[in-house]
């Protein structure tokens, strides 16, 4: 089994429900975190950028990112959605299985 941990931000809480929720009911992942008021700083098209977005933390299986992401940028409200993932390679082995079976 090879599984995932994701990264996704959106500029609202309601956006990021949206996401979500759409990923859910794709059966792309198993399960998310939203973290509402996420402080973001970064450098966009020359100007320093400070705001407040909704982070997104995701579990799935690897074999589910591509999909993810085309799903993100077709719903997403950004120009260029930051959607990352890291391998998920230890844990709580009957979460793990749960993430498996659910994603």
């Amino acid at each position: 089994m090879k599984l995932s941990v994701g990264y996704i931000t959106a500029p609202t809480k309601a956006e990021a429900k949206q996401i979500v929720e759409t990923l859910l009911a794709e059966g792309l992942i198993a399960c998310a975190t939203i973290l509402p008021d996420a402080e973001s700083y970064f450098v966009w098209k020359k100007e320093l950028i400070k705001k407040k977005e909704a982070a997104i933390v995701i579990k799935t299986r690897t074999k589910n990112e591509e999909k993810i992401i085309q799903v993100v940028r077709e719903i997403h409200s950004y120009e260029c959605p930051c959607v990352v993932f890291w391998s998920l390679d230890y844990g709580n082995s009957d979460f793990l299985k749960w993430v498996d079976k659910n994603s």
